[in-house]
């Protein structure tokens, strides 16, 4: 059931962002055909910046449908009269949620791959050469300062952006149910959750860069500092793992909050 389960949530993504990649790919290739006629008179320049900023509406629009689309459908599905059906299903909560996740994160790192085929169409190539130069230069820098260390440190970072991405969503499926919570304007209320989250977080940062401006004032960094230039391998990893420890505890508890919503509190509109 939950291999169905992630065919209908694929089909359900790619009914609409086939469009949405058909419409930028069109756009990218359009945007390159036009600048095969450049010409220094007023209707090309004209042509050429309309193609150019319906582009990047048509990148906007991409990001912004796949980020949507996968809100919508974690809404509709799990909280809406769609829910009847959907709990009648032999499927636990954990994994609803599991599939809800996965989808709209593989789907978001899609969309980033399409827009960024479409970004080579439009500079010719130019877009990939430039990643390509910048991702040598910065691994041989990598290299030069934590030697046989960089494959683990990658595999560390990588590992870091997919929690990241899945903290990310989980983040707002969070949102939407403490919304649920509330027996009336429950979308106002998940929005206003976000926004006493984003105060929280200000607040947090805020206080965090207070304390270590003072520490570094008064040199009580210092011998942080000298250990950490003498053993920079071994600083990146704990910072990256103390990344991926953080990430890893913030999802779960993301998960933790929406499952036990969906599980004891659910109330379906």
């Amino acid at each position: 059931m939950v291999k169905k389960l992630f065919k209908h949530e694929y089909l359900s993504y790619v009914r609409v962002m086939s469009i949405v990649y058909v419409i930028l790919l069109t756009m990218a290739a359009a945007n390159r055909i036009i600048q095969l006629f450049e010409a220094d008179t007023v209707a090309y320049k004209i042509v050429s910046v309309f193609s150019f900023i319906t582009y990047g509406v048509s990148v906007a629009a991409a990001f912004g449908f796949s980020f949507v689309l996968g809100i919508l459908r974690f809404y509709r599905n799990l909280f809406t009269a769609e829910g009847y059906l959907t709990f009648t299903l032999p499927v636990t909560p954990s994994q609803h949620i599991c599939v809800k996740a996965i989808a709209a994160v593989s789907m978001n790192i899609l969309t980033f791959v399409v827009v960024l085929l479409s970004g080579c169409i439009v500079t010719a190539g130019e877009v990939l050469k430039e990643l390509w130069l910048a991702a040598d230069y910065l691994l041989k820098n990598l290299y030069e300062l934590v030697g046989s260390h960089m494959i683990t440190v990658g595999l560390e970072y990588v590992l870091l952006l997919l929690l990241a991405c899945f903290s990310g969503v989980g983040l707002y499926y969070t949102f939407i149910a403490i919304g649920q919570l509330f027996k009336k304007n429950r979308i106002l209320a998940a929005v206003g959750a976000y926004f006493a989250y984003y105060v929280l977080t200000q607040i947090v940062t805020t206080v965090i860069t207070i304390v270590f401006t003072v520490l570094g004032e008064t040199g009580a960094l210092e011998p942080v500092a000298l250990w950490i230039m003498e053993h920079f391998a071994a600083s990146v990893h704990i910072g990256m793992w103390i990344g991926i420890v953080l990430t890893a505890l913030f999802t779960a508890v993301e998960f933790f909050i929406v499952k036990r919503i969906i599980t004891r509190k659910l109330n379906l509109e």
